[in-house]
């Protein structure tokens, strides 16, 4: 199991809470990111590493998000 850290974050921008996951994989930790993103985007961190970005609600992703981050 690796540890990641999910970065929830609010509309504007700034991180408001931190949790820890142990997940097998990268898949499986944005999978539960996924899952926990309906009220706030979440940041998937692995210590230096940002994993992947889950927006709100898990809304698909769209050209300007890759340039925004």
């Amino acid at each position: 199991m690796r540890n990641f850290e999910f970065r929830f974050i609010d509309r504007l921008g700034a991180v408001m809470h931190v949790t820890m996951w142990a997940a097998k994989d990268d898949l499986r930790a944005l999978t539960e990111a996924q899952r926990q993103s309906g009220t706030h985007a979440i940041e998937i961190w692995q210590g230096e590493r940002r994993v992947a970005t889950v927006k709100k609600g898990n809304i698909p992703a769209t050209p300007m998000d890759r340039l925004a981050g």
